[in-house]
């Protein structure tokens, strides 16, 4: 029994360490989104005042723009794995396989 007890000691910490992992990758996320939003109107104010050029702007401001975004899928994949998202079709094929390797022995 004390075998058993310790597994499951041992998935309990790696499981809290996986969803640590994630807090803090969810906190930095957001910290730096939010930084990048306040300096996004610094950075384009001050180039304004220096360049005319709308194509530049608009570069700087897509840059900006697009961090999130691919970030946040990023973010997204990590919390599917943390909180072991698993959609209907998967689930509905892993039953299905189980049946099917029951059947065979």
């Amino acid at each position: 029994m004390e075998y058993a007890e310790n597994i499951k000691l041992r998935k309990a910490r790696r499981r809290v360490e996986a969803l640590k992992g994630f807090y803090k990758h969810l906190l930095i996320y957001i910290i730096v989104n939010v930084a990048l939003f306040i300096v996004r109107g610094r950075v384009l104010e001050f180039f304004q005042i220096e360049s005319n050029d709308k194509n530049f702007m608009e570069w700087i401001d897509w840059n900006i723009l697009i961090v999130p975004i691919f970030w946040g899928i990023g973010l997204l994949y990590h919390a599917a794995k943390v909180f072991q998202y698993k959609s209907k079709t998967l689930k509905n094929w892993e039953e299905k396989q189980i049946r099917k390797f029951l059947k065979e022995e």
